[in-house]
């Protein structure tokens, strides 16, 4: 369907890139078992009673996780519906180009609107339209085609259930995110709220590249040494605990 592509940034993957990437199977991380000597589960299983509502939080995120992951293949499969169900582009369409740039471009099978030419064409018909306006017609007549092509599969995505399957997948995301919040705002005070947070790290990266991000971070020599010290005591807490690829 023809939507603008947004870049993820240095957290929490945007919602557009993180449902793409999960549509397109993307890894997910993993728990390892934790083990603990024997000599210290007594204060283990005291740190964890004060770890209560963190864990809890663990569980909530877990379940929601679960439920993402659930409703990023239903995007996907009713996002191929859609687009089986949208019209065909008008020729003219399909054909214009401007300096060698085409209005729709195919990348993996799918067609995507130049949002460059398109925001310049949008431009260019504005200002030449007046009631006198004689100037290229052609542009109009290409953007109400355009847009025409482009409710078609607005009108595909409501009929097959698409909308509704990205509306609740982002209502998820944005419960998960919210719910990372608090997860930051309690402190861990055993292995098992440590894992909680780790685990909270792990699903700002879907593609399992947490460890990968920690480890060039604590590597920059060019990063000031108290970044540098605490990206690497986070890539080797993820490598303990056995999450976000530590291993890889």
């Amino acid at each position: 369907m023809p939507k603008p592509t947004a870049a993820a940034n240095a957290t929490a993957m945007p919602t557009s890139s993180r449902r793409a990437f999960l549509k397109a199977g993307g890894a997910l991380g993993t728990i390892a078992a934790l083990a603990v000597p024997v000599a210290v589960l007594p204060k283990v299983e005291a740190a964890e009673q004060q770890d209560a509502e963190l864990l809890a939080l663990g569980r909530e995120l877990e379940t929601l996780w679960a439920r993402e992951r659930e409703l990023a293949a239903e995007c996907s499969r009713l996002s191929a519906l859609a687009e089986q169900m949208q019209p065909a582009p008008a020729p003219l369409v399909l054909a214009f180009e401007l300096n060698g740039e085409h209005l729709l471009e195919e990348k993996s099978g799918q067609l995507w609107v130049n949002f460059r030419l398109h925001d310049w064409l949008r431009a260019y018909d504005a200002m030449w339209n007046s009631p006198t306006r004689q100037q290229q017609p052609l542009v109009a007549e290409v953007l109400a085609a355009l847009g025409e092509w482009q409710k078609g599969g607005e009108e595909a995505e409501r009929l097959s259930g698409a909308a509704a399957a990205d509306d609740a997948f982002e209502d998820v995301t944005d419960a998960i995110s919210a719910l990372c919040d608090r997860i930051v705002a309690a402190p861990a005070m055993s292995p098992a709220g440590l894992m909680v947070k780790m685990r909270a790290l792990d699903w700002c990266y879907p593609d399992g590249t947490a460890a990968a991000v920690l480890r060039k971070q604590a590597d920059d020599e060019e990063e000031v040494t108290s970044v540098r010290l605490a990206a690497s005591a986070f890539r080797d807490a993820l490598a303990i605990l056995g999450v976000g690829g530590a291993h890889v």
